[in-house]
């Protein structure tokens, strides 16, 4: 059995322009995604990575909730602390 090809003649707007239809297209309008912001780099700054056991991390983030202060503010303080007492 030979099937038909099937042909789409007529179907498409090969027009530059669309057909305005009254009906918005999708996506019409809408700003192209934009880049997430990257916090800028304090003078002197320098990046690190810490891994903490999870209740150490469930602890922080609930501090860091009930204080409305960010991990960075949290662990920079007590750092800073730490190194004071020990003369470092």
């Amino acid at each position: 059995m030979v099937r038909k090809s099937l042909s789409l003649d007529g179907m498409l707007n090969t027009q530059t322009r669309p057909i305005d239809t009254g009906i918005p297209q999708r996506g019409a309008g809408l700003q192209p995604p934009s880049k997430p912001a990257t916090p800028k780099k304090r003078t002197g700054e320098k990046r690190l990575t810490l891994a903490l056991d999870g209740e150490t991390y469930r602890r922080l983030r609930m501090h860091a909730a009930k204080t409305d202060q960010t991990h960075q503010a949290i662990l920079e303080t007590a750092l800073a602390e730490y190194l004071n007492r020990a003369n470092a």
